[in-house]
């Protein structure tokens, strides 16, 4: 899935279609299937004119059937169940200006380079928004011992029996391998450096068929195969700000079962607010009574019901407490312990999740390039263009929580 696929083009009078299919080898030569986060997602086109949101379905597996059929007598049908969420999508781009003295028309470095940095751009973007919506599942698992991300340090390093337990836990919830055979992981080239220590790994080069071996692939443990990516997740310390704090959340209802929260009704919750807060952990400051600080960190936010989900959830009693005019502030607690990185490595199987199809319908992408002078008065001396990559709206969401597991860790340095 290159990212340049099935472009639109946007250019004023005066640019040739010489330079117009100049860029567009450049940017598909540069802009290679890079997305390794959403390799694996179930896609959905965005189709024009048709809103925001992309809707997604998840079904409920039948349960075995054990009473044998009476002679002559047609069972009653089974109904499908299934829940239907939809995830908004969202505009990104970035563009570079070039000025009439880098000679526009002239098929110079200066413009490969642009059109390299753009497609590396594009691809780093849509991976990145991608694998920070992957981290918003419910299913963590913390190895040395650890149950928080705080106390986690560089020796608690990931091992073949945090990978063999993630597949324990995959197998339990009834997730499927891919059509290889394998789930699937994705991996920091830190981890590579010291899972690869044990003699349970098997790397590519032992393979018996090379012929099948996949971008990125670089090797296998317990039926799981592992793909290793720059841009895997590192929670690093001191990095887990928003703003300073956000207030009135006022808790309306909870669910202690689902770990879940839903705010009051006034609350102030958008998208924004609601991509920002996805991971962080969040500290409840009490403004009256019992001045206890309870860390909660957040996975994932519905906004349509202004639902919260958590994975450290406070006991009924501390809850209670958090009422409206309490303010819960976002604390700089990202990383590890004595501000150690905290690496996370995702194992999954099929249908764990899903995002949008970059050349769909929609014809999602765009290449918009503007000559100098076609900003009109903007550019009375028509000295200034533009070079831009454009994605028209993309979004990624899990779709079965059950299919994914988080791994967080720790990483020889």
């Amino acid at each position: 899935m290159a990212v340049f696929d099935h472009v639109n083009y946007t250019y004023s009078n005066g640019v040739s279609p010489q330079v117009i299919q100049f860029y567009e080898k450049t940017l598909l030569k540069n802009a290679k299937p890079e997305l390794l986060h959403g390799r694996d997602a179930q896609k959905r086109t965005l189709p024009l004119h048709n809103g925001k949101r992309v809707n997604f379905r998840r079904f409920t597996p039948f349960p075995a059937i054990t009473t044998s059929l009476s002679e002559g007598v047609t069972p009653d049908g089974q109904t499908l169940t299934m829940t239907s969420f939809s995830a908004m999508v969202k505009p990104y781009g970035g563009h570079v200006e070039i000025t009439d003295e880098m000679q526009w028309y002239m098929l110079d470095n200066n413009h490969k380079e642009a059109a390299k940095l753009l497609s590396d751009q594009a691809n780093l973007s849509i991976d990145t928004i991608e694998r920070d919506a992957l981290h918003a599942g419910l299913n963590v698992q913390f190895n040395g011992g650890n149950n928080v991300r705080s106390t986690i340090d560089a020796t608690d390093k990931l091992t073949a029996a945090d990978i063999k337990t993630a597949v324990r836990t995959l197998k339990r919830k009834n997730a499927k391998p891919f059509s290889d055979g394998f789930f699937h992981c994705i991996v920091h080239p830190d981890v590579v450096f010291d899972l690869t220590d044990d003699d349970l790994w098997k790397d590519i080069s032992k393979y018996q068929d090379q012929s099948k071996i996949e971008k990125y692939e670089i090797g296998t443990m317990y039926k799981v195969k592992f793909f290793e990516s720059t841009n895997a997740k590192v929670f690093k310390a001191q990095t887990h700000l928003y703003g300073t704090s956000v207030t009135n959340w006022a808790l309306a209802s909870k669910d202690d079962t689902a770990k879940s929260i839903t705010l009051h009704s006034d609350t102030v919750m958008t998208e924004d607010i609601a991509r920002n807060m996805t991971g962080k952990l969040v500290y409840v400051q009490y403004t009256e009574g019992d001045p206890v600080n309870t860390p909660m960190c957040i996975e994932r936010i519905d906004v349509a019901t202004k639902t919260v989900y958590f994975r450290w959830f406070p006991d009924a009693a501390v809850s209670a407490k958090w009422t409206t005019g309490n303010t819960a502030k976002i604390v700089p607690t990202g990383g590890g312990a004595s501000d150690a990185e905290v690496y996370s490595t995702l194992v999954y199987g099929a249908d764990a999740f899903g995002d949008i199809e970059l050349d769909g319908t929609g014809k999602n992408v765009s290449i918009l390039i503007n000559p100098p002078g076609s900003s009109g008065a903007l550019d009375p001396l028509a000295q200034r263009g533009t070079i831009a990559w454009k994605v028209k709206g993309f979004c990624a969401v899990i779709i079965q929580d059950d299919f994914i597991v988080r791994i967080e860790h720790g990483a020889t340095a």
